[in-house]
């Protein structure tokens, strides 16, 4: 509705968006440190947040076919419609309902956090002092550098490199967010099962690193087939299929780390690495798209280098300062 009066009512209408969907990750996470027992906090997590990767999926899916029938904006008016049916049905999900049908030990587990999780204020200077709050925080910033901008660039990538149309593009796009979806029953349970040999931090960073280390050289391997894409096409997609299977790994790292740090805090912790986390899809997405013009149009050098820097950045910084330990209440 406010696209026609101009770029300033426009940009107003996406930050009142933010700032709704900002409040929904740590709600999401104080929900989790509150009601899932540790021993099962990599399936929780990785199912609630693997949520993102379904609707991404579903929404490249839907989206191009849209805007071809019925322009671009039905797309915006049917989520709108989605999202006022999700509020009508959201209150009748209890968390202290389904808390109750679990064994004794959990429930205990559950009061016990309850009870912590009494009004106190958040210790935000501790956390600035903290070299494992840092390194949670530059894990979520590289993270989600190579997810924003893929998740921005890669119709555009497919459009160029296999010259297809905008349908096209959209659903070839599906399928590496379908590799993702598909690794979360994985993922949860590899991540909750290295717990009974690892410690917490070990096995934080063993799932991190996987879903930085793997992802950084599936992009090496996309820079250099971005040249030959139509021959290679198969191949190349099954390479960005395995880097974004591989990224999942990162819901048994990075995101459970934040109530591994603190449960009562949890929430204040992934608010803190989330806002980081967001600024890619502002820089990130553009210095894609400024690379792009500068280098005469190299995908390699524009998106997929730039990603694996950030990746390997994350990396370092997250196996060498990460923790799983509590180190608040």
């Amino acid at each position: 509705l406010v696209a026609g009066l101009g770029i300033v009512p426009l940009a107003l209408s996406r930050l009142i968006v933010g700032l709704g969907e900002g409040f929904a990750p740590s709600a999401v996470t104080d929900l989790l440190a509150t009601y899932v027992p540790k021993k099962l906090r990599a399936r929780a997590v990785t199912t609630v947040f693997g949520g993102m990767e379904l609707g991404n999926a579903l929404g490249l899916l839907i989206c191009g076919p849209l805007i071809e029938s019925s322009g671009w904006a039905s797309v915006f008016y049917i989520f709108a419609a989605l999202g006022f049916v999700w509020c009508a049905v959201w209150p009748f999900f209890s968390p202290a309902k389904l808390a109750a049908s679990i064994d004794d030990e959990m429930i205990e587990e559950v009061m016990k956090k309850k009870k912590s999780k009494k009004s106190s204020k958040i210790p935000y200077g501790s956390f600035m002092k903290s070299s494992a709050v840092w390194a949670v925080v530059t894990a979520h910033f590289c993270h989600n550098w190579g997810y924003y901008t893929l998740l921005a660039w890669l119709p555009s990538y497919f459009e160029s490199v296999l010259q297809l149309n905008l349908t096209g593009a959209a659903r070839m796009s599906l399928v590496p967010y379908v590799a993702m979806a598909l690794m979360i029953p994985v993922v949860g349970a590899a991540a909750d099962g290295l717990q009974e040999k690892y410690s917490t931090t070990n096995t934080r960073k063993i799932a991190q690193g996987i879903a930085f280390v793997g992802p950084a050289v599936c992009m090496i391997a996309c820079a250099f087939l971005s040249p030959v894409a139509i021959a290679y096409k198969p191949l190349l997609l099954t390479v960005l299929s395995v880097a974004f299977a591989l990224s999942t790994f990162s819901r048994g790292g990075l995101y459970c780390n934040h109530q591994d740090l603190s449960p009562k805090y949890a929430a204040a912790l992934l608010g803190i690495s989330n806002t980081a986390g967001a600024i890619p899809g502002i820089i990130g997405v553009w210095m894609t798209g400024k690379l792009f013009d500068i280098t005469g149009g190299d995908w390699g050098m524009s998106l997929f280098v730039p990603i694996v820097a950030a990746q390997l950045l994350g990396f370092i910084v997250f196996t060498v300062f990460g923790s799983g330990k509590q180190i608040w209440e």
